[in-house]
């Protein structure tokens, strides 16, 4: 009688680790997948706020001049996880290419509408080494095409250095 009960016990535990693995198999994947997407998420809403507050300091002194990058990230407020994970950077438009581009815009335009043109080639977030989506990773927002790539918003690795930093 106690063989069966060995038999039967070790069976339902043998049937039990398998029930565990396949659900954590179908489990772990999915959580993977929030957890990125909430990572994403995070970091898209930061690098949006810093996006606005760099197109307010421009719009307000009309120009680039002064501004300090780690003052913004100071008055944006931003959760101390997001500081430790990511590093921001920005590389602005020579004044001669700014004010270029301003001055095409406004001969195209017919109707007498506020005319954007960013001051800056990109704003960039990089994953740091304590980042879990791993180290390098990038989000940045495109100032000329006024569009986010990078983690979580698309597939794009890198963004096209070479128009970023035209050869000298």
């Amino acid at each position: 009688m106690s063989e069966k009960k060995k038999s039967k016990t070790k069976y339902l535990v043998v049937a039990g680790l398998v029930v565990i693995i396949v659900a954590l198999i179908l489990i772990i994947p999915r959580y993977n997948k929030y957890q990125n997407e909430r990572r994403a998420e995070e970091i898209y809403k930061a690098l949006d706020k810093l996006h606005a507050y760099v197109d307010n300091y421009v719009k307000n002194n009309d120009s680039a001049s002064g501004f300090d990058l780690d003052q913004a990230l100071v008055e944006l407020a931003l959760k101390d996880q997001v500081l430790k994970n990511w590093e921001f950077a920005i590389a602005w438009k020579p004044a001669v290419i700014y004010t270029a581009q301003m001055m095409d815009k406004l001969r195209d335009i017919e109707l007498n509408e506020y005319v954007y043109v960013a001051p800056y080639k990109i704003i960039m977030a990089v994953a740091t080494s304590t980042n879990p989506v791993g180290e390098g990773r990038k989000l940045w927002f495109d100032g000329d095409k006024n569009t986010y790539h990078g983690f979580g918003a698309d597939e794009s690795i890198e963004p096209d250095w070479q128009r970023i930093f035209p050869k000298p």
